[in-house]
């Protein structure tokens, strides 16, 4: 009998996570936390290890003790593994490789198991290192994101991939690993810093001006008056960020991304290489902010996108104090072009080798391009150093 010469083996799988919205994640009072790690009704104590962003553990000092009394509140229910642990925050820890190992053996010595909880507190680049090594443990260990700035609460906390830069390229080494649950806690935002604070909410425009009219609209009537953080807007801008991303992510039915061309990474190419070419010195919120205008400005350039849309666009960033311009977009490579312009290949290779970067054709509306003018986007850059010397006075 001759054998078959293949046997097509087929899986499916969904993903279900809670993505909740509260205040004061580790008061006693609230059991939000608690109810989540058994939200599965697996009848047993849950145990869990806390990593804590240093950054976070700098601007609220007393949040270990918190956390050590929110876990002896509920102990019949959960406990701590051992005492909160406090990292390295910022994009640095994303850039060396080197601290995956030691974040996994601390899970191993702590005995947990895949049903074992690792919670993540803290800003996009921590959610990332420790989600990746978490993945790594186990084959998977479970990780509830407490997001603690508004970019991460809007996005980098909310998707399915979890990884580290590595050899100089933006997010190189990663898996995908959705997590377990993400809690968005806004009590967090009142103390971030005003350039962390900013950089989201230009995350916050990335989002709308692609995927939400009416909440662009709302951004720049705002823009004048956000830095003020009143507790309506950020609620506001929190739960609609966090929907637009989310909506968009279950829109692909795509989450592994096997097919090329995500609105989602509209303007990501600059971004992520101005991140890298300044060594993480921008932070990833002001790069996202260049990144927005400039491919804007090419989408203008191109008669894509209207010119008084624009306008509104720079005039809100201008409002907020956003950053236009850095230095970093002056340097020129070995083959005369403008070194940002290597986000281009960098960006089509890590996704997957098809080149699909998103731009704006209106607000609310996005086109997929396969080819970039490199001449055009030459003159939205030089465009876009002229809009940061005049200081952007544009119509009001």
């Amino acid at each position: 009998m001759t054998p078959d010469p293949q046997i097509q083996q087929k899986l499916s799988y969904n993903f279900d996570y809670p993505v909740a919205f509260t205040e004061d994640v580790f008061d006693p009072e609230n059991p939000l936390l608690a109810r989540t790690l058994d939200r599965l009704d697996e009848n047993r104590v849950h145990r869990a290890m806390v990593f804590i962003d240093s950054s976070v553990a700098d601007l609220l000092p007393q949040i270990t003790q918190h956390i050590i009394q929110y876990f002896d509140a509920y102990s019949d229910d959960i406990e701590l593994a051992e005492e909160p642990r406090v990292i390295p925050g910022g994009e640095i820890i994303k850039n060396d490789i080197e601290v995956v190992g030691p974040l996994i053996s601390a899970m191993v010595d702590a005995h947990l198991c895949r049903h074992s909880f690792a919670i993540i507190i803290g800003g996009g680049a921590v959610l990332d290192t420790v989600g990746f090594a978490a993945a790594l443990t186990h084959l998977g260990i479970r990780t509830v994101r407490i997001p603690t700035s508004l970019f991460a609460q809007i996005n980098a906390g909310l998707g399915v991939k979890t990884g580290i830069n590595f050899d100089n390229r933006k997010n190189c080494a990663g898996v995908f690993a959705p997590p377990f649950a993400v809690i968005n806690d806004w009590q967090f935002l009142y103390s971030l810093p005003e350039r962390e604070w900013l950089g989201g909410v230009a995350e916050a425009f990335r989002l709308a001006l692609l995927f939400d009219p009416e909440f662009f609209d709302e951004l720049c009537s705002l823009a004048s008056t956000l830095s003020q953080r009143r507790s309506e807007d950020i609620q506001h801008i929190v739960q609609r960020g966090a929907s637009i991303t989310l909506a968009r992510i279950a829109a692909q039915n795509d989450p592994f991304e096997s097919t090329p061309g995500n609105p989602l990474d509209f303007a990501l190419w600059a971004a992520h290489k101005l991140e890298m070419l300044s060594q993480c010195e921008i932070s990833h919120g002001e790069a996202v902010a260049v990144g927005v205008l400039l491919d804007s400005l090419y989408a203008v350039e191109q008669g894509w996108f209207p010119e008084a849309e624009f306008e509104r666009l720079s005039t809100a960033f201008s409002q907020l104090g956003l950053p236009f311009w850095f230095a970093e977009l002056d340097l020129v490579g070995d083959d005369g072009n403008p070194e940002i312009f290597h986000g281009i290949p960098d960006f089509q290779e890590h996704k997957g080798g098809m080149l699909c970067i998103p731009f704006p054709s209106g607000i609310g509306s996005v086109r997929i391009e396969h080819l970039i003018d490199l001449s055009v986007m030459e003159q939205a850059l030089q465009r876009l150093k002229t809009l940061a010397a005049s200081g952007v006075e544009l119509h009001h």
